[in-house]
């Protein structure tokens, strides 16, 4: 038999658990947020940056499975939380959310088949 000093509150109190991982982003764009899950599909993206790094410029393709509401919410709250500023949304088969910031511009056109979700992200300088 060992003696603690822990009382039976202490022992049995749950802890909390751990803060959600951060988003992760599309390099080069630290700003620009991506849903964790989601792949990158480098064959069909690019990204353009000067030797100074003053002028980027990028197409990105990502996939993943999910929820079409949720992705679009994730967007709506994390380019905010980012900075970006919501210029217009259109809804139909694909979302177009436009972004901006200042001297930047964002798109990203968001749809779902079959349950997987696409996301295209286009971002550069206005």
């Amino acid at each position: 038999f060992v003696a603690g000093c822990a009382t039976l509150d202490e022992m049995t109190a749950e802890t909390p658990p751990p803060p959600p991982p951060p988003p992760e982003v599309v390099y080069p764009f630290s700003d620009i947020p991506v849903p964790s899950e989601f792949d990158r599909n480098h064959s069909k993206s690019f990204v353009y940056e000067s030797g100074s790094g003053a002028v980027k410029v990028g197409r990105f393709f990502y996939s993943g499975w999910g929820k079409l509401d949720e992705v679009i919410s994730f967007y709506q709250n994390e380019m905010v939380n980012k900075g970006w500023s919501l210029v217009n949304a259109i809804k139909h088969e694909t979302t177009i959310l436009n972004y901006e910031k200042e001297g930047w511009a964002c798109t990203l056109m968001v749809h779902s088949t079959l349950g997987k979700i696409y996301i295209e992200i286009q971002a550069g300088p206005k």
